[in-house]
């Protein structure tokens, strides 16, 4: 059972989806309508952040409602998760700084103003993500299994009908 706080956050995040996928298929239409390769090349760019973001928000709602009750697999499932998302991590973070060596070598090289301003801004994101990865990944590990407080941290609180 959510508490009416979890409800409220859960329909804020409906209404933020619902947005996204108005500004999704407009920013959409606008791409395929682009016969520059720059100004098509930005509407690609703004549609893949705001379809991330849907997708983002849907997963928010599923983390806030998602309740694990069967305790074995909670565990288990938690604790393989998080180990793989930290090792993946780590070789993300040697992929990232590879794109960024290679987007570093080539900005200088490249005269125009357009180009080197959307390169310079994925450089920057690829260079932002590993930050906020490690920092994701460390939150992760130290979260509970659900919100709901039992006798020790570990427990796993079920709702009994």
């Amino acid at each position: 059972m959510l508490s009416a706080r979890e409800e409220e956050i859960i329909e804020i995040l409906e209404s933020q989806i619902e947005v996204e996928k108005k500004t999704l298929d407009r920013i959409s239409r606008l791409e395929e309508d682009a016969k520059e390769v720059a100004v098509r090349l930005a509407f690609m760019d703004l549609r893949l952040d705001t379809w991330k973001h849907i997708k983002f928000l849907e997963g928010m709602i599923e983390h806030i409602i998602t309740v694990p009750c069967d305790e074995w697999s909670a565990k288990v499932g938690r604790y393989a998760g998080r180990v793989k998302l930290e090792r993946e991590l780590e070789h993300l973070i040697e992929e990232e700084g590879e794109m960024v060596r290679l987007l570093q070598k080539v900005l200088p090289r490249i005269n125009d103003p357009i180009a080197k301003l959307m390169l310079d801004h994925m450089r920057e994101e690829e260079e932002s993500h590993s930050t906020d990865l490690k920092q994701l990944v460390s939150l992760i590990k130290q979260a509970p299994l659900q919100s709901k407080k039992g006798q020790k941290g570990t427990d796993i609180v079920c709702e009994t009908d």
